[in-house]
């Protein structure tokens, strides 16, 4: 519980924020000071942040021994001296010429992120406190702090959704591209062109949802039959990609947990208010597809827990928008305020169980972190534990 206190911490002060936001929605200038400071807020925390979590035991090393003579742009092989992709590679390379910090380099990915993050949010969520709840909550924390590719990818992508809408593939197919080089999952964005904007029935919608639990509730393992089917001849990095996210032992299979409650939850509302949804924003057709997408990839996967929590990502962001409309579409007030109180207090709840490990003990650059060999070491004796 203790590891917690500063992730819970920053959840609650956006969620004050997020209040005294809609308290003063008719004046803007309070309402532009109390989204700079959380913007603010968030890249102090994030951006400063030391050595927690997992990913910098892989990034640290790398940014050490980065130089330009290490850079190979051969995306799809992990023969080659460099093994991020093209993009991640050369802005590693960058933010190194300039400052031979790794903590610089944090912080230049985290300023990415929430440039990113605010263009998407900017005509879709007009409150920035709750938008950045919606976002820590979900996927959000863990994107911060343990997906560095996959999140500037995501988050590339989802500013890519605009074109989608307006059918404009050049743009889109661009900015997908743009993803592939932080992160060679974004290869799943490329035919969703043709998917994500189509507005199903909401039946189709419950049955695929549907399909989704049986999957998962009854274990049907269906990954590898998906993976050999597709990619049985593939070399070179799809294939240790494969290899490592399916060795071993298949992951043990929850069926009730928070997480799955969620799931059940948010997907039921879903269908309850899927005509109202539409009307309270015309392109949530593609975040309902979306939606679907992650509870596919979730459930379908979910013999591997890595691969099911990869592939889930790539479809967080549909929760983004889709909790925020949920919220309007209680026409009485007051089951509105008992839906977001719930709610913030569910975030909160969940912020503790995705923080307790020893691993997400927070510091701070700015007031003095430990290590890279201090976490090492506690990274590595907690681990054998």
């Amino acid at each position: 519980m203790i590891y917690s206190l500063p992730y819970v911490s920053l959840i609650l002060l956006f969620c004050f924020f997020s209040i005294y936001y809609l308290n003063n929605t008719e004046n803007e200038t309070k309402k532009r000071v109390i989204s700079v400071t959380c913007v603010l807020v968030f890249v102090l925390f994030f951006g400063f942040r030391g050595f927690i979590c997992d990913d910098w035991i892989l990034y640290y090393p790398a940014f050490q021994k980065c130089t330009f003579e290490y850079v190979n742009f051969n995306v799809f092989s992990y023969n080659a001296k460099w093994d991020f992709e093209p993009g991640f590679t050369l802005l590693m390379c960058l933010c190194k010429g300039i400052v031979d910090d790794f903590h610089f380099f944090v912080l230049i990915c985290t300023l990415i992120n929430v440039l990113l993050l605010l263009k998407f949010f900017r005509s879709r969520i007009d409150n920035i406190p709750f938008g950045l709840v919606l976002f820590l909550s979900f996927g959000g924390y863990v994107m911060s702090t343990n997906l560095m590719r996959n999140s500037i990818a995501i988050l590339i992508f989802v500013n890519s959704l605009v074109f989608l809408e307006k059918r404009k593939p050049l743009q889109y197919f661009g900015l997908c591209l743009l993803a592939l080089g932080f992160h060679i999952s974004s290869l799943i964005y490329f035919p969703l062109y043709f998917l994500l904007n189509w507005r199903y029935n909401k039946w189709i919608y419950l049955i695929l949802f549907i399909a989704g639990n049986v999957v998962f509730l009854f274990h049907i393992p269906v990954f590898l039959k998906i993976a050999s089917l597709f990619l049985g001849g593939a070399e070179g990095q799809l294939q240790v990609m494969l290899e490592s996210y399916t060795s071993g032992n298949l992951a043990e299979m929850k069926t009730l947990s928070i997480g799955y409650l969620e799931r059940l939850f948010t997907g039921i509302l879903i269908f309850c208010y899927y005509n109202k949804l539409m009307e309270v924003r015309s392109e949530n057709n593609v975040f309902i597809n979306a939606y679907i997408c992650y509870i596919l990839t979730s459930f379908l996967f979910s013999e591997f827990s890595e691969i099911s929590l990869r592939m889930s990502y790539l479809f967080i962001f549909s929760y983004w928008i889709l909790w925020h409309d949920l919220i309007k579409c209680f026409a009485i007030r007051n089951n509105r305020r008992l839906f977001l109180s719930f709610i913030f207090f569910y975030f909160v709840v969940k912020m503790i169980g995705s923080t307790s490990m020893i691993t997400s003990s927070y510091d701070n650059v700015l007031f003095g972190a430990k290590s890279y060999e201090e976490r090492l070491y506690i990274h590595n004796r907690n681990s054998k534990d």
